[in-house]
């Protein structure tokens, strides 16, 4: 069994992860969140596997509450900053699909003199 400590670690690493995660999002450091997000889902994934096992203090309990809420509230921010640059990259993508299927269509035209 696991110490009761090690699933409280892991909620401690992960607040302040979401923390800098939602720095980077406000300041447009896109490039460096995957990084973060990689050991975000790391020690969620090794909390999945641990927390199950151990039983908290009612103080342990309570810390957790503090720190799901900052978790939950850096994460909901997160995803309000991140789902508009997504819908953007999406129609780049596609706006640029549709540019190359047109070149595939119809040929380069710049080079035909009409």
């Amino acid at each position: 069994m696991c110490s009761q400590s090690e699933v409280m670690h892991c909620y401690e690493q992960i607040a302040p992860l979401t923390e800098r995660m939602l720095l980077l999002a406000r300041t447009g450091q896109w490039a460096v969140l995957p990084l973060l997000e990689a050991q975000y889902s790391d020690t969620v994934d090794r909390l999945k596997l641990i927390e199950p096992l151990e039983v908290l203090s009612e103080a342990q309990s309570a810390r957790k509450f503090q720190l799901l809420q900052r978790i939950t509230s850096n994460h909901a921010a997160i995803h309000a900053m991140v789902m508009p640059q997504l819908t953007r990259l999406t129609a780049i993508l596609r706006s640029l699909e549709q540019q190359q299927d047109l070149h595939q269509a119809y040929g380069q035209t710049d080079d035909v003199n009409l």
